[in-house]
């Protein structure tokens, strides 16, 4: 009885092994062991511009592409063929201007196809300083120093996208090599920031593309913020006019004996009537000199006394939050009380 049992077990496996074994071997004639998914190509530059060379390369990490065919397609048109034919060259469009390429690689009787898409596009990037502080009618852009607020604007230009989309584009921001997270993502268009206090540099770099990623574009700017100073302007004012027009660093004869001064720094982080959010010190011929009106602590009046003759005016400024935003001016008024 044991005999025959073993019996059925050697039938048994004989039939699960043959039931495992005769399929397989019908699937091993179909299986593909490599495919297009095994080839890459290496784009230089990464994200091509207009009107710009581009370097495409294939790889594989799985078989030696020198040892097989491989022809390249621009735009539907055959422009190489050989074996180790791995690299190739061409020059993208205009902008909006589609470019297809394709590379076919003849692989022990497959052939693998990469389909390539260039649509170069451009964006520009704008910039402004958003709490620096310039007088009326300053016929300048306010520059960037340590610890300003500066926020840059994209502004994409495709023919593939109405300039009316591009808020409606995915921007993807970068501040000094360190993806930008929480600045990133649908519809940020532009990118806020405090400039480091320590740096001397800014550099932003963006790339935009749409939902469907047709069109990608990428663009750099490096902002120094090292470079300007603030500088203390002094105005008088004339009744409640201030003299905006006429600045007292540069025509400094007072016609009378009395003057209302103001002071205006320009650059300076300030956003607040009368800069409040500053550290103000006057002093008068190297005496501290407190303002008529601490709500207006950037006025002061200033007299000789009715007598003709030169009066030292000195401020120092420094930044209430903005610690390392400082500056100090001189002026020097000379009174002509005789013209009254």
């Amino acid at each position: 009885m044991l005999h025959v049992w073993k019996n059925h077990i050697v039938i048994f496996a004989v039939l699960v092994l043959s039931f495992f074994v005769i399929p397989n071997t019908t699937v091993a004639q179909n299986f593909q062991l490599y495919s297009a998914d095994d080839i890459f190509v290496e784009t230089t530059p990464k994200i091509p511009g207009p009107n710009e060379e581009v370097k495409l390369k294939l790889n594989s990490y799985s078989f030696n592409l020198n040892n097989y065919y491989i022809a390249w397609f621009e735009n539907g048109e055959r422009k190489s063929a050989d074996y180790g034919n791995r690299d190739y060259i061409f020059t993208t469009g205009n902008s909006g201007e589609v470019t297809n390429i394709t590379a076919v690689v003849e692989y022990e009787n497959q052939v693998f196809r990469k389909e390539l898409r260039f649509a170069p596009s451009q964006v520009n990037l704008l910039w402004e300083v958003t709490d620096a502080y310039v007088p009326p009618f300053y016929k300048g852009k306010a520059l960037p120093m340590q610890q300003s607020q500066i926020k840059i604007t994209a502004i994409p230009e495709t023919l593939l996208i109405e300039p009316s989309d591009a808020p409606n584009l995915i921007y993807y921001w970068d501040r000094n090599y360190t993806r930008q997270q929480s600045g990133s993502g649908f519809g940020k268009q532009s990118f806020e920031f405090t400039a480091d206090p320590l740096g001397v540099n800014e550099k932003i770099t963006v790339t935009s593309n749409d939902r469907r990623e047709n069109s990608f574009a990428t663009n750099t700017i490096d902002i120094p913020t090292d470079v300007y100073k603030p500088k203390i302007l002094f105005y008088e004012f004339n009744g409640d006019r201030l003299m905006t027009n006429k600045a007292l660093n540069t025509n400094n004869v007072i016609n009378g004996d009395t003057v209302k001064l103001s002071f205006h720094p320009l650059y300076m982080s300030s956003v607040q009537p009368n800069f409040i959010d500053l550290f103000v010190n006057w002093s008068i011929n190297n005496n501290p000199q407190p303002p008529q009106d601490f709500e207006k602590q950037n006025e002061l009046y200033i007299t000789s006394g009715g007598e003709a003759g030169a009066v030292d005016i000195n401020i120092a400024l420094e930044g209430i939050e903005k610690l390392l935003q400082k500056s100090q001016a001189n002026l020097e008024l000379v009174f002509n009380p005789k013209t009254l």
